[in-house]
């Protein structure tokens, strides 16, 4: 008889507290932002282009490798007639980036060279004057959260 009366005492127990949540559909979810679950943003904002042709081909680098090597996201965007361009990388997890771009001119999809000087026009996040190559740690930025990056076109 101890036995049955502990059984039902256990199920009763069971089924009050399993009653008293509040269904799946009720109960609270974790507040997290939408860009730490997704990534965030890095807007690229290209000024000073001169010559009005082409493609503009654009790499977010994370690391050395990648940022004098292949991309980890690449874009190529028709340069259009007038005005800065500009060009979203989405879902880019936290860290640290550089963005690189260059110019095609003849549609070859590589950057040119006369020698080790580029015939075609470039740029680089955090560079407004060239004093040589730029490397990831010149060019680097960490993200944190969304962030705009405007990148001057030079030319040789």
């Amino acid at each position: 008889m101890k036995t049955i009366i502990t059984t039902i005492a256990i199920v009763f127990d069971l089924l009050i507290a399993t009653l008293a949540r509040p269904c799946l559909a009720q109960q609270p979810t974790p507040a997290t932002s939408t860009a730490t679950n997704a990534g965030y943003s890095v807007t690229v904002v290209v000024s000073n282009v001169n010559t009005r042709s082409g493609k503009l081909y654009v790499g977010l680098a994370n690391s050395k490798a990648s940022f004098d090597g292949e991309a980890i996201q690449r874009k190529a965007i028709d340069v259009p007639a007038s005005g800065e361009i500009t060009t979203v990388f989405e879902g880019v997890a936290p860290g640290r980036y550089a963005v690189r771009l260059f110019q095609d001119l003849n549609d070859n999809q590589k950057m040119d060279f006369s020698g080790q000087m580029p015939t075609e026009p470039f740029g680089f996040s955090n560079v407004s004057m060239l004093t040589g190559p730029p490397d990831f740690d010149q060019s680097s930025f960490e993200l944190t959260e969304n962030k705009q990056i405007k990148i001057r076109v030079f030319e040789m």
